[in-house]
């Protein structure tokens, strides 16, 4: 049985972030314009104090762990936290590891913090992500318009126990 666990994201892991990032399952619905490895540095380094950044692993018993994802959250002004993630690793897409990762993730977060509501803000048209994000125990708050990124939010929230 494999487990999977979160790591922090460090500056070995920048090339490994340019070439998810470069996937078409990846770029579809996370562009940000990290094309070389200096913006993938600039950009995974810029709110160090605001932005929780980790690489999720599988390990198998006596392996050296295999990276399948990113995942990030950060601090929302109404107290809620934010989560980003993706899975880059092209061999664990569409498998239920994105589902799996979530639900642990959120653990994460609400053992290191104390919070009532996770937030995640998929593409409306990012059907995949957002089965993962129900699964998850996600739910659609609502969909509009971010003035901020330019385009469609279909805002999910998680209510987290206390």
């Amino acid at each position: 049985m494999d487990t999977l666990h979160f790591r922090h994201l460090v500056a070995d892991d920048y090339p490994l972030l340019l070439q998810w990032l470069s996937l078409p399952h990846v770029k579809e619905w996370w562009d940000d314009g990290d094309d070389t490895l200096e913006k993938v540095a600039r950009h995974f380094t810029s709110d160090p104090d605001t932005v929780y950044r980790f690489i999720l692993e599988q390990q198998l018993p006596e392996q050296a762990p295999i990276p399948l994802g990113y995942f990030q959250y950060y601090l929302e002004a109404d107290g809620s936290i934010g989560i980003d993630q993706f899975i880059g690793n092209p061999d664990f897409v569409g498998k239920g590891y994105g589902s799996r990762a979530l639900k642990q993730f959120c653990e994460l977060i609400q053992s290191q913090h104390t919070v009532s509501r996770l937030i995640i803000d998929p593409h409306p048209n990012n059907k995949r992500a957002i089965r993962c994000y129900e699964k998850a125990g996600f739910t659609h708050e609502r969909t509009y318009f971010s003035e901020e990124t330019c385009t469609h939010v279909y805002l999910m929230a998680r209510m987290m126990s206390s």
